[in-house]
């Protein structure tokens, strides 16, 4: 039976409207090493080197073995070969590979010295190819068609929502969970791929502009307000949506066991002091979907508050799977009983699969998630991001969301 009595329509847009292709093709900028002294470069195929100060072309050859590049006080160490420069670009030829650090990519690399002596390597990437190193890292490749199309766009008007947002920094995006998981080349899957290309170029927006699609593993139940990622007030982003579709997920329910010692850790490794010997901890509000807006952790004659977001984060993301949690109190330690994994902001990717398996269309499970946007291909209308300073005058509305 076909799910949804309540569904916001998402609309394909294929009518052309004052186009205006500022980006044509589309490409994204990728931190896929960061703070690293050194690192494996090699080219399969013709490929040069040039100094990003000038272009000017500093080697070039029809193959790079596996060299060393490390960072120097003077600049930058090719094997052995020192370059007196802050930046260098590696451009392979169309039909060859890079492949750093044993995994393969596309695109180009640019390598920079950082003040710290560590290097910073963006790899520079088509949009459609950086999607299809992304597809496969972010959710199984046998899910459902309908589920993989659904997650395309998705991730494409994140990344988009990214570049358009941070073209004064040195790249759009990272490479691991803090943006989206890349795997480069070397992830790319069959299934995934045929997901990218069947929705080449489409993306999400509300009011005309691009907004976040954040999306996350597990909502565990229902979904939550962005406002728990910064100033977003925006109709597809509200949170609140119904999701029972990820009770299959591995992480829909949890548990874990603190000890008075993890939870004086996490106190002192937010710099706020000590609390030793902790007496107790507790939730000290929710917001309204039932996530934990503060911890209060008391000892030592005084309390301390944390945010639901800073004491996952100081304990660990993998460690406390979202903010959805009671605790219980057991003798001398804490069991946290949760739900879900991630934000729970935005689109539920096991909720996905699911709404898939019901026979649900990319087009309606995106509605269901990010209600009120709007499906547009990149070059039919002029790209917009929505600046987060005027996230705030949107009126609120019923919606849903990731980690």
């Amino acid at each position: 039976m076909r799910f949804l009595g309540v569904l916001v329509a998402c609309a394909w847009s294929h009518a052309p409207v004052a186009a205006e292709p500022a980006l044509e093709p589309a490409w994204i900028r990728v931190a896929v090493v960061q703070n690293q002294p050194e690192i494996d470069l090699a080219v399969h195929g013709a490929f040069r080197i040039t100094a990003l100060m000038d272009n000017d072309a500093l080697r070039e050859g029809s193959r790079l073995q596996k060299t060393a590049i490390r960072a120097d006080r003077q600049g930058i160490l090719v094997g052995k070969q020192l370059l007196p420069l802050g930046g260098v670009r590696v451009e392979p030829a169309r039909d060859a590979t890079i492949d750093l650090n044993g995994r393969r990519l596309r695109g180009t690399l640019d390598i920079l010295k950082q003040a710290d002596q560590t290097l910073l390597v963006i790899n520079h990437v088509e949009l459609e190819d950086y999607l299809r190193g992304v597809l496969s890292r972010e959710v199984p490749f046998y899910w459902p068609a309908e589920a993989l199309q659904a997650l395309a766009i998705a991730a494409r008007t994140y990344a988009l929502f990214q570049r358009l947002t941070n073209a004064a920094v040195d790249y759009d995006v990272t490479g691991d969970m803090l943006s989206q998981v890349y795997g480069g080349k070397s992830a790319e899957r069959g299934s995934t791929t045929r997901a990218v290309r069947r929705t080449e170029g489409l993306v999400l927006v509300f009011d005309g502009r691009v907004f976040p699609t954040f999306y996350h593993s597990t909502c565990g139940g229902l979904t939550e307000d962005a406002a728990v990622m910064g100033p977003f007030n925006l109709a597809p982003l509200k949170g609140g949506a119904a999701c029972s579709f990820c009770v299959a997920s591995p992480f829909y329910r949890w548990q874990r066991t603190l000890s008075n010692e993890d939870a004086a850790w996490a106190v002192k490794q937010s710099g706020r002091g000590s609390v030793w010997p902790v007496e107790d901890l507790r939730v000290a509000s929710y917001s309204p979907t039932g996530r934990v807006e503060k911890v209060r952790i008391r000892g030592g004659g005084r309390s301390l508050d944390l945010s639901g977001y800073e004491f996952r984060q100081l304990l660990g993301f993998e460690r406390i799977r979202s903010t959805a949690f009671a605790v219980i109190r057991d003798g001398g330690q804490f069991i946290l009983q949760g739900r879900g994994w991630g934000h729970g902001v935005g689109l539920c990717q096991w909720g996905t699969a699911e709404l898939a398996r019901r026979g649900l269309s990319a087009r309606e499970i995106l509605a269901y998630y990010y209600p009120g946007a709007t499906l547009v291909r990149i070059g039919e209308i002029p790209l917009q991001a929505i600046p987060a300073r005027e996230t705030r005058k949107t009126k609120p509305a019923q919606p849903t969301r990731r980690p």
